[in-house]
């Protein structure tokens, strides 16, 4: 890996363990735990990013994706497997966001005309209100967070997260 990368202190006892571990088991292949480790590290940290934008809106990023999800939607409707599909969460989880939006008053179950055994999601208008109302301090987060990086690096990024979900895809 390269030497010239910027120190992060938080990874440091990850990179000392995986260090630690290759003197006492030679051949681990270290780039690429390191690399796995690191992706797996930056989760909990750009959630707690994302969250703390949301925290004035009593809302957590998980939530606040549902919500998206359901906004792009035409029509702005969606069935709860959709939903959970979408955003890669079990069907539990996405229950759990499902009646928290519905508290809210943000989205409502609709039976569905066809077969009233399924239940379509809708976003209401007090849904819509609330995403025109935290959109933009989302975006003004979303900037800052990859302010530091050219173009040409979120490109590269992009291409490369792709290739390894791609392969962890198949």
């Amino acid at each position: 890996m390269q030497e010239n990368r910027p120190a992060c202190q938080s990874f440091n006892a990850c990179e000392q363990a995986t260090d630690t571990i290759a003197r006492k088991l030679p051949g681990a292949p270290r780039e690429e735990v390191l690399l796995t480790r690191l992706i797996l590290h930056i989760q909990p940290y750009l959630l707690g990013y994302f969250n703390e934008s949301l925290k004035p809106f009593d809302m957590n990023e998980t939530t606040w994706m549902a919500l998206l999800v359901l906004y792009s939607r035409p029509e702005q409707r969606i069935n709860p497997s959709e939903l959970s599909d979408a955003l890669a969460f079990s069907r539990t989880n996405a229950t759990r966001v499902v009646d928290d939006l519905c508290q809210r008053g943000l989205i409502q179950r609709l039976s569905c005309a066809d077969d009233r055994r399924k239940t379509i999601l809708m976003l209401t208008e007090a849904g819509q209100a609330f995403i025109a109302a935290a959109m933009p301090p989302q975006r003004q987060r979303m900037r800052e967070l990859w302010q530091d990086f050219s173009v040409e690096e979120k490109g590269q990024l992009d291409s490369l997260l792709r290739k390894l979900l791609s392969k962890l895809e198949n």
